[in-house]
């Protein structure tokens, strides 16, 4: 048996492997969900995928509150992307450009990456449900807003935008 083996075989796996196979097989996961459910149930099926995701974003926007104390502040939605971003995996710039919107490009996404392996993105049912209920679940006042959508070239634009009342 070779040391690698051997040590995996233990359990002795660097935490730096286990987060990396974990994060690859989640991407994976993200992606044959959205192409099988597509495939069986056309838009249907990316509709509950949207559900599903959605759902994530807004139980783990309660759950970073508790756990990071989070406010309910644009600034607070933008740390919550910030965090799930690098927990992820993905390089985030955020350009404030007033005190109400906040404007972020992704220099790497992996989902985009994962997304680009299979030939099909699949961000409209996956990332931005998500990052859209992430948000609002951290600032209820807080919209997301796409301003360039992702394509088959580069990764999507979005901003966070504090909603004004009517």
């Amino acid at each position: 048996m070779g040391l690698t083996k051997m040590a995996a075989v233990r359990g002795l796996i660097p935490c730096g492997n286990k987060l990396s196979e974990v994060s690859n097989n989640l991407y994976r996961l993200m992606t044959t969900m959205s192409d099988i459910l597509e495939k069986r149930l056309g838009p249907e099926g990316l509709s509950i995928v949207s559900d599903i995701f959605r759902q994530l974003g807004t139980e783990d926007a309660a759950a970073l509150k508790t756990r990071l104390g989070l406010g309910d502040s644009i600034d607070d939605a933008l740390d919550a992307w910030l965090v799930v971003g690098n927990v992820m995996g993905a390089k985030m710039k955020a350009r404030r450009e007033s005190p109400t919107r906040i404007v972020t490009e992704h220099p790497y996404c992996p989902q985009h990456e994962s997304f680009l392996k299979h030939g099909k993105l699949f961000c409209d049912a996956v990332c931005i449900p998500y990052v859209s209920a992430l948000a609002e679940g951290v600032a209820p006042g807080v919209k997301t807003e796409v301003i360039i959508p992702a394509d088959m070239e580069h990764t999507c634009t979005k901003a966070l935008v504090v909603q004004e009342d009517e």
